[in-house]
């Protein structure tokens, strides 16, 4: 696990996905997924990966579109407790760091891709 140099924190990663009004500017709300292990991340968001070395590498988000949820529909609505309106919103997943020690924060940064 990571410490922050400057205050000695035990540094925290949450995975959030983003809810925003489709068209608009404004964020809906935040929902914490970080209870999904990025493996699982990794498998859904694969085809979205360009040059990044790990997920989330150069804080890029990953977008959940139509199709891709209905491909892992059963895993979404199981794990994601929301419903999923893409006529009304956009969902986009990131990572971020927090100092907090709590429930559903992954200790580590995720995994390098294997090339």
């Amino acid at each position: 696990m990571l410490t922050n140099p400057y205050t000695d924190n035990k540094i925290h990663y949450l995975v959030d996905l983003e809810v925003a009004l489709k068209n608009s500017e404004y964020v809906f709300g935040f929902i914490n997924i970080s209870h999904i292990p990025y493996s699982k991340l990794d498998e859904l968001f694969r085809d979205q990966v360009n040059h990044e070395r790990f997920l989330f590498d150069d804080s890029m988000s990953y977008f959940i579109e139509e199709t891709l949820y209905n491909k892992h529909k059963e895993f979404f609505d199981k794990e994601i407790p929301f419903t999923f309106d893409f006529n009304l919103f956009e969902y986009s997943v990131s990572l971020s760091s927090v100092k907090k020690d709590k429930k559903y924060y992954h200790e580590d940064l995720p995994p390098l891709f294997d090339k």
